[in-house]
């Protein structure tokens, strides 16, 4: 089996065919008649969809839905030709359907496990609790960096730290700005939560890491075994919560660890939630 991944999410191409174990299809000379389109976004995915001589797999992405959903002659297509789709999320897998596809949904996690240990610690006395979020610039509000920084006026032994922005650290404020993820990933297993405030995501890197890292992620978008809030109450409600707990998060963490990547194309051992 083959990996073809979309230009439109080439920037995930390397860590897909790692984290999948799969190899870059060689295009139409490829002995292999297996081949997982990553994403369809642009004419010529749809070209290439169309014209492959074998076993069809899809696993969109996220935005390519509403992209195929706008261009009867891409949705044409795809309808023409037999394939299994999958998704992450269940609203993708409603928004397909709406369009004549039905889609198996599994979430995915694009990186190895194995590189998150559980790390959770409760604070030691005089030490914070350690909150983190990951945005973009432009769209703080959309990524909760707002409610995230009106927590440490409320608690005052909280403290938040914001990636992928640049900005002037406060009082339990902390900017980090864009670090390689390999940094992130390090400095990440000091920390006790991590808050998701959008209300369009597929599944969140930034949950699934926290979960895997044995700490209390808050979400807004529903996710099994995670908090969910909608209100700043909410949120504030949960940070009390955080504060009870003795030990890491162990159980979501090993059900998320046997729900990700459970592609046919995966090892069905890959995962194994004890280590």
């Amino acid at each position: 089996m083959r990996i073809r991944v979309s230009e439109g999410v080439k920037q995930f191409k390397e860590k897909a065919e790692e984290a999948w174990k799969l190899g870059e299809w060689l295009g139409e000379q490829d002995p292999d008649k297996d081949l997982i389109f990553f994403g369809l976004y642009f004419q010529e995915d749809y070209d290439t969809f169309d014209k492959f001589k074998g076993n069809r797999y899809v696993f969109w992405c996220g935005s390519d839905i509403l992209r195929t959903s706008q261009t009867p002659q891409w949705l044409e297509i795809v309808q023409r030709h037999e394939a299994k789709h999958f998704c992450e999320t269940e609203i993708e897998a409603e928004n397909l359907l709406k369009i004549g596809i039905k889609a198996e949904v599994i979430p995915s996690f694009l990186g190895n496990v194995y590189r998150y240990p559980i790390s959770f610690n409760v604070p030691k006395e005089g030490e914070n609790w350690k909150i983190w979020l990951c945005g973009h610039p432009g769209r703080e509000k959309e990524y909760g960096f707002d409610e995230a920084k009106e927590l440490v006026k409320v608690f005052d032994n909280v403290e938040v730290h914001l990636y992928g922005v640049e900005g002037k650290n406060e009082k339990n404020v902390f900017y980090h700005g864009l670090v390689k993820e390999s940094v992130l990933d390090e400095e990440i297993k000091k920390y006790h939560c991590a808050i998701r405030a959008n209300r369009h995501d597929g599944v969140s890197e930034v949950v699934i890491k926290a979960l895997l890292l044995g700490q209390y992620p808050i979400a807004r978008l529903p996710y099994e075994d995670v908090w969910k809030y909608e209100s700043f109450g909410d949120l504030v409600a949960f940070i009390v919560e955080l504060q009870k707990q003795v030990e890491p998060n162990y159980r979501p963490r090993i059900k998320w660890i046997q729900k990700i990547n459970q592609f046919p194309w995966c090892y069905k051992n890959y995962w194994k939630p004890n280590e």
